[in-house]
């Protein structure tokens, strides 16, 4: 009796020091990644692909914790950490008050709330250029900018070197523009860490089938995607 075929999963896929490593993912996990894309800030591809290199870099070293859920910890926006009764959320609420900034703590019990609201926005009420980017990557289109790349960080100017300097394992790969934008790190034997391509990513599509609206660039790689499906599976 013949092997029952294996369903298909959308997956990356990656070789590291001469072995091949798969890491799957699902249509969550790519919501997941679109959120982190459209509230970390700028610039979005370097933040998508740094959170996949991430997640896959963890998986190469046996920590296989998955995109989605890595994301979740990392983002900080969509992190349950920092919701209303999270754990950071509450230990930075707690610091701005011994600091006596209630400016702050009042700012930061806002930001908490809009965090729940963020986490939990659908698919359908993303902007159109972070579809149009978690398509390409979904679609085998995107490549990342900046290999090595495993952690980010909003640069905020002058106390950037502050940053730095507590974290000392980081190496420094990307400023950006310094202020108001993320700056990238690979860490001790990342810096030539990349390559990851993915197999059946539009199959982890959020939105169940590629989108009919949106704008040109949407239009055109949902054309190209859907001729493809149309050529494999009809």
């Amino acid at each position: 009796m013949s092997q029952a075929p294996t369903p298909k999963v959308s997956r990356f896929v990656w070789t590291w020091k001469g072995k091949t490593y798969v890491m799957p993912f699902t249509a969550n996990d790519a919501l997941k990644l679109a959120r982190a894309i459209q509230f970390e800030g700028p610039p979005s591809a370097s933040v998508a692909w740094t959170l996949i290199q991430r997640a896959c870099w963890l998986w190469t070293n046996g920590n296989k914790v998955g995109l989605g859920k890595l994301v979740e910890q990392y983002a900080q926006p969509i992190n349950p950490a920092w919701f209303p009764y999270g754990a950071k959320h509450l230990a930075e609420m707690e610091r701005l008050k011994r600091l006596g900034d209630l400016t702050g703590a009042a700012s930061e019990a806002v930001k908490s709330s809009k965090r729940v609201e963020k986490a939990n926005i659908s698919w359908s009420k993303l902007a159109d250029d972070t579809k149009e980017l978690l398509l390409s990557i979904l679609a085998g289109y995107s490549s990342s900018p900046l290999v090595g790349s495993v952690h980010y960080w909003m640069s905020r100017g002058p106390t950037f070197q502050i940053n730095q300097d507590i974290r000392p394992v980081f190496n420094l790969i990307d400023t950006g523009s310094w202020t108001k934008t993320n700056v990238f790190f690979a860490e001790k034997g990342s810096e030539a860490f990349g390559g990851i391509k993915v197999v059946d990513g539009m199959l982890a599509y959020p939105g169940g089938a590629p989108p009919a609206g949106g704008n040109g660039a949407i239009k055109a790689l949902a054309c190209l995607v859907g001729g493809y499906l149309s050529w494999r599976y009809l």
